[in-house]
């Protein structure tokens, strides 16, 4: 099996999700062996296109372009209105 399109990777997602308790050597656990392949087979071939590890534009800092420009919990968000 070859997932080739987000439409096939959804349905798959879902259908491995509804096996996800199947029992080891059934018919379900062997479909659910093959979804999980195809998807990682997306996904190994989507990372390109995928969020993934950055350059860190600052080395020696944790800055990247994805840390706030403000720091607290995402609770505290709604205070930075100023």
């Amino acid at each position: 099996m070859r997932i080739e399109s987000k439409e096939e990777f959804d349905a798959a997602a879902a259908r491995a999700t509804a096996l996800s308790d199947a029992a080891e050597g059934t018919p379900a656990a062997d479909e659910l062996a093959e979804l999980i392949a195809a998807i990682r087979g997306w996904e190994a071939r989507r990372e390109p296109e995928g969020h993934g590890p950055e350059e860190n534009p600052e080395p020696g800092t944790n800055r990247s372009p994805d840390d706030l420009p403000f720091s607290g919990l995402p609770a505290n968000v709604g205070k930075l209105r100023e």
